[in-house]
């Protein structure tokens, strides 16, 4: 049901392989952010809302 309108769409593979490559790029560039962020920072960060010290 779902080859049959996307065969009816003329450059519907072009949108389909682009979006693909938008949504790969997205996660990968997301997942080396994760890999290379500074891991002090993150904790820092994660203990923030439990700091009772700290001050807004």
């Amino acid at each position: 049901m779902f080859k049959q309108f996307i065969s009816a769409i003329p450059g519907a593979d072009v949108y389909m392989i682009g979006s693909f490559l938008t949504f790969f790029a997205f996660f990968l560039l997301v997942g080396l952010y994760l890999f290379l962020a500074d891991k002090r920072h993150m904790q820092q960060m994660s203990n923030l809302p439990l700091d009772e010290s700290s001050e807004v």
